[in-house]
């Protein structure tokens, strides 16, 4: 019997799945899982549909009628529902229910931050799909994570000590390392292994002033203020558009933290001591902003950003817009 309160193992996806629930604080890992789903459908032979729905917003008739009517050419369909953890907890029994007679023609992905494995619906799920933890790692485990990731997804081989150092510059946050191996694969000699020296030459340090500098500007609500900053760091202080993202982002997820502990009653001190959220005269805006966006708005704002960092990358858009169009929905949401 596993001990109260163990880590269930992610289970591994064949494509055979009706039911995938995809929970944890790694937005990147669920991208990638969502990914891994519709490359093991194509390899079939099938041809895939992606329809994304609000979980905030949609209600069981759109998901249940999306999911059992017939695609266009009668494509596969995948049914995701973003930020789906409203959903489920409203319609638990609905989707209780659709578990237990499935239809075959389409995949129903519920993409979550929480979830509870002794719920009755993650059992139903586990008998026509899989329940699949997408957790954040530990710089331990993000070092591992980055030479298997090297190897099999960009074709190249990095030193455990310069995969240790990409750790240490930039934390454990999976997009982030990516986002750098590509980077360092693209420049590396083919059939050379990264080195140390190749992470120092190409992947600059983040500065934490800097950081916060854009983050204070996004929480005065000036959008103006938010633009101009950006546009200094960028052209002035020679911060790529990538490193600007990753603020943003890490705004929002401290957001979503401090906001779900102020829900809990947690006086405004400790949670930005638990946040590390210093001076105190920065504690007031980043409370308010918090308390205003709240946990979902937060969430919904962490979604975004990560969305439009993604879209640029994969050419859609240029990732300075993306990020001055953020900056002034941000600012306009907080003031």
């Amino acid at each position: 019997m596993a001990k109260r309160g163990a880590k269930a193992k992610a289970p591994t996806l064949t494509g055979d799945e009706r039911i995938v629930a995809l929970h944890g604080a790694d937005p990147f890992l669920q991208k990638e899982k969502l990914n891994q789903l519709r490359e093991l459908l194509e390899a079939r032979g099938e041809e895939v549909d992606v329809l994304r729905l609000d979980g905030d917003r949609c209600e069981p008739s759109d998901i249940f009628d999306e999911l059992r009517s017939f695609g266009l050419m009668q494509q596969y369909k995948l049914v995701v529902i973003e930020s789906a953890d409203k959903f489920v907890t409203d319609y638990r029994e609905n989707l209780e229910r659709y578990a237990a007679d499935p239809v075959d023609i389409a995949t129903l992905v519920l993409r979550c931050e929480k979830w509870n494995r002794s719920w009755k619906l993650s059992k139903a799920i586990e008998q026509v799909g899989a329940v699949v933890p997408c957790d954040s790692v530990g710089e331990s485990a993000a070092e591992r994570w980055v030479v298997d990731r090297a190897k099999k997804a960009h074709g190249c081989a990095i030193q455990a000590s310069a995969a240790s150092l990409l750790v240490e510059r930039l934390g454990a946050d999976l997009g982030r390392l990516d986002t750098e191996l590509a980077k360092l694969a693209v420049a590396s000699p083919q059939g050379t292994a990264i080195g140390e020296a190749d992470v120092e030459a190409l992947v600059g340090r983040s500065s934490e002033k800097d950081a916060w500098d854009i983050q204070e500007a996004l929480l005065s609500g000036d959008a103006d203020r938010a633009v101009g900053k950006l546009a200094e760091l960028i052209d002035l202080a020679g911060h790529h558009e990538q490193f600007m993202a990753y603020w943003f982002a890490d705004l929002c997820r401290k957001l979503a933290k401090a906001a779900a502990m102020a829900e809990q009653r947690v006086p405004d001190g400790q949670v930005c001591k638990a946040l590390r959220v210093w001076p105190m005269d920065r504690q007031r805006p980043f409370m308010n902003a918090a308390r205003k966006l709240g946990r979902r708005g937060s969430a919904r704002a962490l979604a975004r950003i990560t969305e439009l960092d993604a879209r640029a990358k994969s050419g859609f858009g240029s990732a300075r817009r993306n990020l001055e169009t953020f900056a002034v929905q941000f600012a306009a949401a907080v003031r």
